[in-house]
């Protein structure tokens, strides 16, 4: 390592040549990158109800229904109908959008079979056939829950979508030119919009904003964390130079690796921000009290050499515990690696590359930036601003913690049983629209229609045999039916659409008028004997599947053509897993007791799958966490050399992890796809202040053998850099509490008081853990030098290996004695 320090110090102009054009060639990938708002990034890739949803999309559509809700004091009147035409022509002109079927194009079959005349035959309609279209929506369930509310001041425009993705559904600015439409329509009816695909576009769109505005915020508040902890310019410049080029090396590492910013990733850029900030402070911190402490240079002497030799001086005293905490971070952030949901595992991966070139910067290209930048020998022996008061504070509360040892380990102990309290009211629930506030227009827009006109919320129901035909029987058709009646009585459901549907449909245009006779050939009137109801006679089915096969392209949306598979529509107004759970429950339920085993009924779409994967997705987050505090504490048990101070290091982390958690619980915060990840990301980031501490502990104890004093002096070395890292941590994510998206502000929010609880128990906990703890670490061993030989060179270490004597030589402590003391 001494070779790397004189390399990087000798030859600072090369370090910084290599570093530009490496940025140069990585910037020009990362300015291609891509921000997919896609929902798949957060359903596990390796699922098969995944795959089997991509499945059933290809087979009978896409399940993400838009819909343009409008209410009226007058639904029939011509004003009305004509706004609700011109929409209805608009939107279905636009590129991506398949068909619409709104009041004013959708037809009936019940009237013709085969040339179904339009549900309004005229605009306006006369008073007669307005009593004929309400008595159809009251005969009609097909009719009424796609097309009106109960009350019939309402309509729903139904868009319905080619099989776009969503970043397909973003770059052909789908929802920007339907809201033009509605604002070139305002008017004294009511409009709103809503659809899965749009709501995952605001998402995005609000990511994006946030992530445009709070990160400029975010860095002028972490610039002015270095210049009030340095007051220097070169401390402020040199860190952002060394973070930013970090930050541009892994955005093009992404680029080149064919990713893309999603909803997991757009944290990474802030974070590694934060991050980067607190390794440069810890690094500018000891070269500045290297320069301080550094001698006047000798009449004739160099500035310069006093300046290059602090440099050393503080990469030799921070390059062990900036690359083990480093290593910490990076085992922290790879256990989010294994997670199975894309943006997740994204996010763990390249913040390990991130966090990596963040060390390598902050150890490299930094020291080589301050070596050509040299300050000058008045500005250098200025005093830096080090936080007297602050230094003060923190040596007080050192001893205080020595003093009070198991007074403050109750204290914590007491905090802990509070938090378990908290946690076991945790209640894990996923809601994608109550990602936004509940004034935002996105939600309250969906909110109004599902409560006001139909049920905007979709799923399906897959119907499923493994003989083709099996779904033309009659008892197979009716049990679908009776499945449809059930779903009903569940709540939250509106309505629901099938194959039945259309039968039933069908039959009453295909049966006639209400013509009781017809005439011979004679040209006599005799009498007419209408078939049966296909429910009363099975043979009466024949005919309209017949019908149905002979139009085969017209049904694609509920059946395939060898009558194998079918497809249920179910529209509900669901929002969030715990409900929408509860109904797949009773579906499944209901389906097990009255569905023979050749049937399989398979619920399928959007609002199943967030539903389904949100408990296997915590469990992920769950054993990341394990696994990170497992890598942790064996981490430290090896640096440290004992599994008892590794315990104690990791406890103080831990036990702010288990605050977060119960802070879940007593503010009723959901634990969902974007809190579960907190606790992991928050735990690697908060051991760098144990590292710090304790490698700083252990180095001052070997020179002071009283105990208390080297805690005091460790707490006013170290705890100023822990202080001022801890408040550009908490800067940084105190800024995102301001964004209106709720899962950004809940990130910023519970990280910055976890890393908040976190340093109190490194400041106050630790310490006290520590009292009577003596510390060995890793690189203390290895540096050790006793000579090739020291069993046979030192008479007290005959017969001990040369690590056995490393460790007696630092176990033990100076002591000072006066001629002829005993």
């Amino acid at each position: 390592m001494n070779a790397m320090i004189a390399w990087v110090t000798a030859r600072p102009r090369g370090v910084v040549v290599v570093f530009a054009v490496l940025t140069a060639a990585l910037g020009f990938f990362a300015t291609r990158l891509r921000i997919d708002s896609s929902i798949d990034n957060m359903l596990p890739s390796d699922s098969p109800d995944i795959r089997f949803y991509e499945r059933v999309r290809e087979i009978f559509g896409s399940d993400e229904i838009g819909v343009i809700g409008l209410r009226s004091d007058d639904l029939f009147s011509e004003r009305t109908l004509r706004k609700i035409q011109r929409i209805t022509s608009a939107v279905e002109a636009i590129d991506g959008v398949d068909k619409v079927i709104s009041l004013t194009n959708a037809v009936d079959p019940s009237r013709d079979a085969f040339t179904p005349p339009p549900i309004i035959l005229q605009v306006p309609p006369t008073a007669e056939q307005r009593a004929d279209v309400e008595k159809l929506f009251a005969e009609t369930p097909l009719f009424a829950i796609n097309l009106v509310s109960p009350d019939l001041r309402g309509t729903a425009i139904n868009v319905f979508f080619e099989n776009l993705s969503d970043a397909r559904y973003a770059d052909l600015g789908i929802d920007s030119q339907i809201g033009a439409i509605l604002a070139a329509e305002s008017g004294p009816e009511a409009l709103f919009y809503t659809s899965s695909a749009h709501v995952k576009l605001e998402a995005t769109t609000s990511m994006r904003r946030d992530l445009y505005v709070f990160t400029p915020v975010a860095l002028g508040l972490v610039l002015a964390t270095f210049w009030l902890s340095f007051r220097r310019l070169r401390a402020v410049v040199t860190p952002i130079v060394a973070v930013a080029v970090a930050i541009v090396w892994v955005l093009g590492v992404m680029v080149l690796s064919g990713r893309s910013i999603n909803l997991g990733t757009f944290l990474l850029p802030p974070l590694l921000l934060v991050i980067g900030s607190s390794y440069a402070i810890h690094f500018l911190s000891h070269y500045y009290d290297c320069l301080a402490s550094s001698r006047e240079p000798s009449p004739g002497g160099q500035e310069s050499t006093i300046h290059l030799e602090a440099l050393r001086n503080a990469l030799a005293r921070v390059w062990a515990p900036m690359a083990i905490s480093a290593c910490t971070t990076v085992v922290g952030f790879g256990a989010l690696a294994i997670n199975r949901v894309p943006a997740i595992r994204e996010l763990g991966l390249f913040a390990v590359i991130g966090i990596s070139f963040l060390a390598i910067n902050c150890l490299t290209l930094m020291p080589a930036i301050l070596s050509l930048w040299s300050e000058s020998p008045r500005a250098r022996r200025a005093p830096v601003p080090q936080g007297s008061a602050l230094r003060s504070a923190l040596s007080r509360s050192g001893g205080i913690a020595y003093d009070h040892r198991w007074s403050v380990i109750a204290g914590f102990l007491l905090i802990a049983i509070v938090s378990l309290g908290g946690l076991k009211q945790i209640r894990v629930d996923s809601d994608f629209l109550g990602y936004f506030d509940p004034g935002s227009k996105v939600r309250t827009d969906n909110e109004a229609i599902n409560r006001e006109i139909v049920g905007s919320n979709p799923f399906y129901l897959v119907v499923e045999s493994d003989t083709p035909g099996a779904l033309e029987r009659w008892d197979v058709l009716r049990r679908i039916r009776e499945l449809q009646q059930h779903l009903l009585t569940i709540p939250g459901v509106s309505g629901s659409i099938s194959i039945v549907d259309y039968l039933e449909l069908i039959e009453r245009g295909y049966r006639g008028g209400d013509e009781d006779f017809t005439i011979g050939d004679d040209g006599e009137l005799i009498p007419f004997e209408k078939p049966k109801p296909f429910w009363e006679d099975p043979a009466s089915l024949v005919p309209l599947l017949n019908l149905i096969r002979k139009n085969a392209a017209s049904f694609t949306n509920v059946i395939t053509p060898d009558f194998s598979t079918a497809n249920i529509l179910v529209r509900t107004s669901l929002s969030g897993a715990r409900v929408t759970e509860e109904a797949l429950a009773e579906i499944r339920r209901y389906v097990g007791e009255s569905f023979p085993g050749n049937l399989r009924i398979t619920p399928t779409g959007t609002l199943v799958l967030m539903t389904g994967n949100t408990s296997e997705v915590i469990g992920d987050q769950i054993r990341s966490l394990s696994i990170a505090l497992v890598f942790i504490f064996v981490a430290m048990a090896l640096l440290f050399l004992s599994i008892r101070v590794g315990l104690l290091a990791i406890l103080p982390n831990a036990l702010a992890i288990f605050l977060y958690y119960g802070l879940l619980g007593w503010l009723g915060i959901y634990l969902n796809l974007g809190t579960s990840p907190i606790a992991t990301i928050a735990l690697s980031m908060a051991v760098d202040s144990t590292i710090h501490f304790m490698t700083a502990f252990s180095r001052n104890a070997r020179k002071d053998p009283d105990q208390r004093a080297a805690l005091v002096r460790t707490m006013s070395d170290v705890g100023v850099p822990v202080c001022y890292t801890t408040a550009a941590l908490l800067l940084g994510f105190l800024t995102f509490a301001g964004s209106s998206f709720v899962p950004i502000r809940e990130f910023g929010q519970l990280t910055a008081a976890t890393l908040a609880a976190a340093w109190f128990a490194n400041v106050i906990l630790l310490p006290a853990l520590l009292a009577t703890t003596r510390i060995i670490t890793l690189w203390d061993l290895v540096g050790l030098r006793l000579g090739d030989d020291p069993s046979s060179n030192i008479p007290l270490f005959a017969g001990l290996r040369p690590s056995q004597a490393r460790v007696v030589v630092l176990m033990g402590k100076l002591q000072h004695y006066s001629d002829g003391e005993a």
